[in-house]
């Protein structure tokens, strides 16, 4: 096939015919949808459409279905591409298409001809011809693909390339979020985390601004945690007028913190003093501080539980609560047949059902399979978990399922042994942590970026250890925070740290500081071994035991 390149893409001089012509080879294939359809003029092909990468670059490529002649095709002018060979007036086809992912500047989206639905690219400041797609769902599966490699924020209709954001994609490999997988995985279309990752990726050393001297930047609208910590403060540094003065850090280390021992167990004997005769739950602050300070007796959390995640108001009664739970079993029920139902037929047609269902499949098959409750072949439970995860695909189909989602399932249901009360609990939980696994990731960022602020004024010199490796953005701290810990911690404990963040009654994210207390026990480690970033990455995605040592 002939080639045709974006100009600022080429990396060899116009003139080298035989540079032009070595073709990388495809290392990875992102995206795949066929009779994708591209005019120009009034000539139109229908042909291929992948993202994938070649060498050390990410690209879009479309390959027409019709084989064309090569000494017929479009000039830089007419279309924006750049070809082999003098070009001549008439062309019989379209040529292929291949356009660098990191020169795309907005995609703008349309309902075209027909109602067809297109978009339309502009790179490197040249508009391309405009490209036809079968059905919507394609053109929603390349934005979510693209977003891997581009950061975008939209302006009505269009979605514009933040070009100040730097790609973090070669590290994200070295982070092994989704723990150890088959070969056979690595070809599935979606990566494991990539597509809760594909924002954050895109994030450079976003936190470099709090820095004494530099501006903070954060993109979009985060709520800060740690509010006002986001620049120090005035009386905490001098900033002369004058150029030439030098410029004084006066940040204090904290003293070390002394070992703290945890309040006595919530048992059920301090439970039954917080029921009434009808079952209602009174003095609910008190019970909450009581579970916060020493946590919940292990046989007493399926009954706790329920009302920490929202399942059921704390004034209901238990005549009330059963009502609540056969109205959750008859919806559960509605939302299970619903994705059951799907015919074969349907299913062809179904590109985001697929894609969905092949990613839970791949999830359940490799979560917490040491453990007893999911161990062996053919084990119920892992059946269970993947019945769960596909109806809540149903029950949030906007947000569908996202990897890592089955991390927090697998506990509760553990838990309490019941698909109904872990589904309804899991609901909850992702009511508390929906935003964790948004596209944009701008929760997830907001808080790396409190997590940043929380060093810079604990540990001033950890903070400067991480600056100088370029770890300030803490990006290793992305899957702590994504599913609150729960690959750092064994199975008991991190039942515990859980319940201990849903309660906590000083902060709405108190697992910020649960992560500032890791890094501050590791400091030495980091400092003392001068890690980069890629040895902070061991470090931090280990698992910690036992949990008193973070108290």
């Amino acid at each position: 096939l002939q080639h045709y390149f974006i100009q600022s893409n080429l990396s060899m001089n116009e003139g080298d015919d035989s540079a032009r012509d070595e073709i990388q080879p495809v290392r990875k294939r992102y995206y795949e949808e066929y009779d994708v359809e591209i005019f120009h003029g009034e000539k139109g092909n229908s042909g291929t459409l992948a993202v994938l990468e070649r060498g050390e670059q990410a690209f879009i490529e479309w390959t027409p279905f019709k084989s064309y002649d090569v000494n017929n095709h479009m000039s830089f002018d007419e279309w924006g591409v750049i070809a082999h060979d003098t070009v001549q007036e008439e062309s019989s086809t379209i040529p292929p298409l291949q356009v660098a992912i990191a020169t795309i500047d907005s995609i703008k989206q349309e309902i075209g001809e027909k109602g067809r639905p297109c978009i339309i690219i502009t790179a490197n400041c040249k508009r391309l011809p405009i490209i036809y797609f079968p059905k919507l769902d394609s053109v929603y599966r390349l934005i979510q693909c693209l977003k891997r490699f581009l950061c975008f924020f939209r302006r009505k209709d269009t979605l514009l390339v933040d070009h100040s954001k730097a790609g973090l994609h070669s590290v994200m490999k070295e982070l092994n979020l989704g723990g150890t997988a088959s070969s056979n995985n690595a070809s599935v279309y979606k990566d494991v985390y990539d597509v809760t990752l594909s924002g954050l990726s895109k994030v450079t050393n976003f936190l470099r601004g709090s820095v004494v001297g530099k501006p903070v930047s954060r993109p979009g609208a985060c709520q800060s945690t740690a509010a006002g910590l986001q620049s120090p403060p005035e009386h905490l540094t001098h900033r002369p007028a004058e150029s030439d003065f030098e410029l004084y850090d006066v940040r204090k280390p904290l003293p070390r913190s002394s070992p703290v021992e945890r309040d006595a167990l919530f048992t059920r004997a301090l439970w039954e003093t917080h029921l009434d005769g009808e079952g209602r739950v009174h003095r609910v602050k008190e019970l909450q501080d009581r579970v916060f300070g020493g946590g919940c007796e292990a046989d007493l959390r399926a009954e706790v539980w329920p009302f920490l995640l929202n399942m059921f108001p704390w004034e209901s009664t238990l005549e009330e609560r059963s009502r609540i739970m056969e109205e959750k079993r008859q919806e559960y029920e509605v939302l299970t047949n619903q994705w059951k139902s799907i015919t074969p037929n349907q299913l062809k047609r179904f590109t985001l059902h697929r894609d969905r269902e092949a990613l839970v499949e791949k999830d359940v098959l490799r979560t917490d399979r040491t453990l007893e409750f999911y161990k062996g072949p053919d084990n119920p439970h892992v059946t269970a978990l993947h019945e769960m995860l596909m109806t809540y695909c149903q029950y949030n189909f906007d947000l569908g399922y996202v990897q890592g989602m089955s991390d927090l399932l697998a506990p509760l249901y553990v838990l309490f042994n019941d698909k109904l009360l872990a589904f309804w609990a899991f609901v909850g939980y992702m009511d508390m942590v929906e935003d964790h696994f948004f596209m944009d990731q701008q929760k997830i960022q907001g808080k790396l970026a409190d997590l940043s602020s929380l060093i810079y004024y604990c540990d001033s010199e950890l903070y400067n250890h991480l600056e100088k490796e370029d770890s300030s953005n803490f990006f290793f701290c992305f899957r702590w925070l994504l599913i609150n810990f729960k690959r750092e911690f064994k199975d008991t404990d991190i039942l515990e740290l859980w319940e201990v963040i849903w309660t906590c009654p000083y902060n709405t994210d108190y697992s910020l500081f649960i992560a500032t207390a890791i890094l501050l026990q590791e400091r030495d480690a980091i400092i003392s071994g001068n890690m980069s970033f890629s040895q902070i990455l061991k470090v931090t995605c280990r698992s910690f035991h036992p949990l008193q040592n973070h108290a």
